[in-house]
């Protein structure tokens, strides 16, 4: 009886982490990259440390779940599974956000690719703001939040591939009453 509660708390966490792995890498095929990149052409993406950093993670505290849950004598409380269970959660995100969340700008087009959405797209001139955040933390981490006509909003932050190339040409394709904190 314990065996089925165990079995039914893990397959919670892992089996929907593990589909939508699956069909995240599925979908990814469509989505090309290109390698040679110029400020007219290029790609926004997140850097392939973050998928490492997700991929540990959910290797890490998989491992602790099951090596608890089957090697010890007493099953752990219910927090445990909780708290693991999230951080595995996380883990599985930062794979999915890596893979899937790409913003690609082909001359005036921009292309979002989300985690979960259908990709959409939309031109520099159909921008109604795009705010610079700038946090004035040890590493001046800042981001801009670009909202469009029709109602999408795209957060790029600094630390993702080509974000000088997009903050460049945000600055010198949309009008200047739209751009705050530039």
């Amino acid at each position: 009886m314990i065996k089925i509660e165990v079995v039914t708390i893990l397959s919670a966490i892992f089996v929907p982490a593990i589909v939508m792995l699956v069909f995240s890498l599925l979908k990814k095929s469509n989505i090309t990259l290109r390698k040679t990149m110029s400020d007219e052409h290029f790609t926004v993406m997140l850097p392939k440390i973050v998928l490492y950093i997700g991929i540990a993670a959910d290797v890490v505290f998989g491992l602790v779940l099951l090596l608890f849950t089957f090697f010890s004598e007493e099953l752990p409380h219910v927090i445990f599974y909780i708290v693991f269970g999230l951080f595995f959660w996380l883990g599985t995100y930062l794979i999915l956000k890596t893979i899937r969340f790409r913003v690609i700008v082909r001359g005036e087009e921009i292309t979002v690719f989300s985690i979960f959405l259908k990709p959409y797209s939309f031109t520099f001139y159909e921008i109604v703001s795009a705010v610079r955040q700038v946090k004035n933390n040890q590493v001046n981490s800042e981001r801009i939040v670009v909202k469009t006509t029709a109602g999408r909003k795209l957060i790029v932050e600094s630390s993702e591939i080509s974000y000088k190339r997009f903050a460049k040409k945000i600055r010198s394709t949309v009008a200047k009453d739209r751009l705050y904190g530039f």
